[in-house]
Formats: C-alpha cells, sequence, structure tokens
C-alpha cells in the first residue's frame, strides 16, 4: 500500500510567494533609485524600470499602484538611508570639521560614480512631481539643512545665524555637485570644499 502523500502546508507557500515579491519590490527600488541618480526622473517609468529588471511593465505597475507612489517612496527612502549612512559615519565626531568634511565625502562620492543627489533629479523636474511628492522632496531638504544647522551647533562667531549658514552650504553642495556632472574634475566641490573649512575657525 503506498503511503499517504504529506499535505503541502499553503501557508508556507503564500510566505515564500510574499518574500519574492517583497524582494522584487526591493530590487525594483534599488534600480529606480540608480537610474534616477544617473539620468532624471524619466528613468523611473514603469517601462523603464521593467525593461532594466527584466519583466514586463505591468509587472511594475502590480508592485507600486503609481508612478507618483513610487516616486515619493523613492525619495522617503533615499532620505533614510542618506542620513543613516552620514550618521554612521559621523558617530564618533563632535568636531564641526568632521561632520562637514563627512558630508561633502559623500557627495565627493556621488562625482565619482557619476551619481547625482536624488534631490536634484527631482528638483529639476517640477512638472512631473506631485503635492506628495513635494512634501518628500522639502523634507529631505529641511532634513540636510538641520543635519548641517546642528553640525554647526560646536562652532561659534558665525558670520550669518546657523540656519542660514547651514542653507548656504547646502546650496554650495548640490549646486556644486550639479555643475561638475559633466566634468571629470570636480573643481566646484573642491571649492565648495576650500571655502566649507575655513568654517572650522570660527
Amino acid at each position: 500500500m503506498n503511503a499517504k502523500t504529506p499535505a503541502i502546508d499553503t501557508r508556507y507557500c503564500q510566505h515564500g510567494k510574499e518574500t519574492r515579491m517583497s524582494e522584487t519590490r526591493a530590487q525594483l527600488k534599488s534600480i529606480a533609485i540608480d537610474q534616477i541618480r544617473q539620468a532624471n526622473l524619466s528613468a523611473a517609468s514603469f517601462r523603464e524600470l521593467g525593461k532594466a529588471a527584466g519583466i514586463k511593465s505591468s509587472s511594475v505597475h502590480y508592485h507600486f499602484q503609481s508612478r507618483e507612489k513610487l516616486l515619493t517612496e523613492l525619495l522617503q527612502d533615499y532620505d533614510v538611508d542618506f542620513f543613516r549612512h552620514l550618521n554612521a559615519q559621523t558617530s564618533d565626531s563632535r568636531r564641526t570639521k568632521e561632520k562637514l568634511m563627512a558630508l561633502i565625502e559623500v557627495f565627493e562620492d556621488g562625482h565619482q560614480q557619476k551619481r547625482q543627489c536624488m534631490s536634484l533629479a527631482y528638483a529639476a523636474s517640477p512638472q512631473e512631481l506631485s503635492e506628495a511628492n513635494l512634501e518628500a522632496f522639502h523634507t529631505f531638504v529641511a532634513h540636510l539643512e538641520d543635519w548641517v544647522s546642528e553640525a554647526l551647533s560646536h562652532a561659534s562667531l558665525l558670520p550669518i545665524s546657523r540656519q542660514e549658514l547651514a542653507c548656504l552650504i547646502v546650496s554650495a553642495l548640490e549646486g556644486s555637485l550639479l555643475l561638475d556632472r559633466l566634468h571629470p574634475d570636480p573643481k566646484h566641490l573642491n571649492a565648495a570644499k576650500a571655502w566649507i573649512s575655513t568654517l572650522s575657525r570660527f
């Protein structure tokens, strides 16, 4: 008499399916962020993402309800990862110069890898942004300015207010990265770095 075939526990099948879906979703977001940083927001269309991932655009739509929600989620994820990395690099630093140099290194790495900051890509395509996208953009910029302002908290005799100087530093770094995109030599970033390094005397 043949042994009875054990029943398949569908709970494990469902768990495996959900895991694969989660992995695919994470992969699509990673591809989208990389393509946006290399090019622009148009590179994150469902068609382009499907092409890069080797799947149909309809499959991309299965993981994301709309491109608007995808763009919001991408910038929110980038925000979290950006500051997780930056805070890890500066966890043992208390000096203003050390923290600001760590921030500059993030932008220098972006130039070396030919990757722009996500916020630049969003700012360059305002016509493609929804209210939710704009909110995510402004939140990231505010987080960046607040981080710089906090880094300046141990400095004294600053030439302008701490918040104004934070805005100026962020503008200098973002603008320099944009201007240096087409040049192998990051002369604008180098100039910004030289200026920011002088802040250590304040």
